[in-house]
Parts: C-alpha cells; structure tokens; sequence
C-alpha cells in the first residue's frame, strides 16, 4: 500500500508540474483559436460583400441598357403623337408614354438604390480590410508568444508525459481511477499532504486517529470533507 500511495504522489506531483507549464500558456490558445475564428467570419464577410457589389454591378449594367430601350420607345411614341388623327389613337399612345414613364421613373429610383449600396458595400470592405491587416498582425504576434511558450516547455512537457505514462502502467486500477475521478472535481488536486493536523485543499481538521493513518502511510485515507487522498511529508 505504501508503495502505491508514493506512486500515486509522484503522479501528482507530474500532473501538478503539468498544468503549471499549460497555465504558463494563459489565455494564450483560446485567444488565437477566437480570434482565427473572427477572421475566417470578416473574410467570409467581406467575401460576401464583394460577390454583392458584382451583382449590383451586372444589374446596374442590365438595368441600365434596359433603360436606354425604354427611352427610345418614349421619343418615338412622343414623335407618333404629333402624327395621330383619331382621340382613340391618341389615348393609346398616352397610356404607353404613361407607362414608359413609369418605367423610367421606377427604373432611375432603383438605380439610386443600387448605386447607394454599392457605396455602402465599398465602404463597409474598406473598414473590414483594415480591421483584417490589424487583427491578422495581432494573431500572429499572439501565435508567435505562444509558439515560443510551447517550444520552451516541449521537452520538459515530453519528458513529464513519459515519466507519467511509466507510472501509470505501475498502478492498481482502482487506485488510479479513484485519483483520476477525484482530480477531476478538484481542480487537478487528488492527492495532497496533511499540513497542522489538517487538509491541505479545504483545511478542515483530520481527527488525531487518522493522522497517525496518514503518517504511517500504509492504506489510503481521504478527507472527509473533500475527498482527496491526504500523506503525510515532513517539512
């Protein structure tokens, strides 16, 4: 039993060490994962954008030529006006003149439109490119801090995860499973030492019979209020 308690300490001392290096990390892989996420979003975006502007623009250019068509239907009604001899006649070319009208007026309107955003659109990427050349050059300041951070610790994070597969392979299952589910719902804490005759993660007092179990160091005692497997070690 005791043999299995000290493994079960150095594991956590290796699992300990661990995390120590992966919080030298910070926020450092969430914020290069969100902000690589925001990008491929403005570039999605402003590719959106741009796809628009093209539509816009074979639009216009239809719109526009049908236009023209509607304008020289106009001037040839306006010139058959002059020539008609019956009211009946007359009516008829009016009501076309009217519609051409219409459709000159509700043409030009939506040319306004289309020409209103487009400028948008154009403006609208112009602030999204710069917003892109600045947070491109801020991931890959970040992506740089956390390459050297992660090349700083790889051999010693390496080492650390041979030493630890090592040591697994050399304890009990039920043993190791209860350190993995404790450690779980601890924050990586499962096993720690007693310190003044008591916890050492929730520091609640260990009766005086289990303190001489601990020392003794010969079966595997837990805190009674938190859970974790309390050993002793002399300061």
């Amino acid at each position: 039993m005791k043999e299995s308690l000290t493994k079960l300490i150095k594991l956590q001392a290796i699992d300990s060490h661990l995390m120590e290096i992966e919080e030298q990390k910070g926020d450092l892989p969430a914020e290069v994962e969100y902000l690589t996420r925001e990008l491929v979003n403005l570039e999605e975006g402003t590719a959106q954008k741009s796809a628009r502007i093209e539509e816009i623009e074979t639009e216009s250019r239809r719109l526009a030529g049908s236009l023209e068509e509607t304008r020289d239907h106009l001037k040839r009604y306006q010139e058959q006006l002059l020539l008609v001899s019956t009211n009946r006649a007359y009516d008829a070319l009016m009501a076309e003149i009217d519609t051409a009208k219409k459709i000159l007026d509700d043409g030009e309107f939506h040319l306004l439109e289309l020409s209103d955003e487009r400028q948008r659109l154009t403006d609208e990427i112009k602030a999204d490119e710069l917003q892109l050349g600045e947070k491109r050059t801020y991931l890959d300041a970040q992506k740089e801090t956390l390459r050297k951070t992660v090349s700083a610790t790889e051999a010693e994070t390496k080492s650390l995860e041979t030493e630890r597969a090592e040591i697994l392979a050399q304890i009990e299952p039920r043993f190791l499973n209860a350190y993995e589910r404790i450690r779980a719902a601890r924050d990586g804490l499962a096993v720690v030492p007693m310190s003044r005759g008591a916890c050492g993660v929730c520091y609640n007092r260990i009766p005086p019979q289990q303190q001489v179990e601990i020392k003794a160091m010969d079966q595997i005692v837990t805190c009674e209020s938190c859970g974790v497997i309390l050993f002793w070690r002399s300061d």
